[in-house]
């Protein structure tokens, strides 16, 4: 195993740098601000511009190590999530709690937000399709083909547990691969329905 950990690096770091792409200025903006803002109150290290490089730097390593040409929003979450456990850890032990309480936002990575997206999800699909079923048969043995959920329901237990966007779940791998399907909406803008259809 370690022989071909040591050809996979070699492989990665012979390709062409990932380029960046798209990136979420004002999230890395807002970051910067609140970063100077939480390290001036707590007494703490000092934030500076370097520190946004190095995120910068640590997402193309994380996308180099993913193979990837382009660095995506995942490599700069996790590029985030780095930097501010280590600037987390680096302060007083009395403020720690009350730190990550405030940059959670940006410490719970977006796989884990899809992951209890599907839960969510695959919750509201059940209970739908029971209320389906009840109401077209008293008894509730009537077999489906689909079940219609409102993103609208999504989004509101989503926001009882913190996550303020759900739109890249639709674009996920895991939405995609549970039979999930997405429709209606203003183009760009998020669906009006989901769609699961049962084989």
């Amino acid at each position: 195993p370690q022989d071909l950990l040591r050809k996979y690096i070699a492989y990665a770091r012979g390709r062409d740098a990932p380029k960046l792409l798209n990136l979420d200025q004002d999230k890395v903006a807002t970051l910067y601000a609140d970063l100077r803002r939480e390290s001036e109150i707590s007494g703490g290290v000092p934030i500076a511009v370097r520190h946004i490089e190095s995120i910068m730097r640590m997402a193309e390593a994380h996308a180099r190590m993913h193979l990837r040409m382009h660095v995506v929003d995942a490599d700069v979450d996790k590029a985030i999530a780095t930097m501010l456990e280590s600037f987390v850890q680096a302060q007083k032990y009395s403020v720690t709690t009350s730190l990550r309480r405030h940059f959670n936002k940006y410490l719970t990575h977006t796989s884990d937000h899809n992951t209890l997206l599907l839960h969510l999800l695959t919750e509201l699909v059940k209970e739908a399709a029971a209320m389906a079923r009840m109401t077209a048969d008293g008894d509730g043995d009537v077999p489906l083909d689909t079940v219609k959920v409102d993103v609208s329901e999504l989004k509101a237990r989503a926001k009882e547990r913190g996550i303020a966007d759900v739109a890249p779940f639709f674009k996920s791998e895991v939405f995609a691969s549970r039979g999930f399907r997405a429709v209606g909406g203003r183009k760009g803008g998020l669906p009006r329905e989901i769609i699961k259809t049962f084989a």
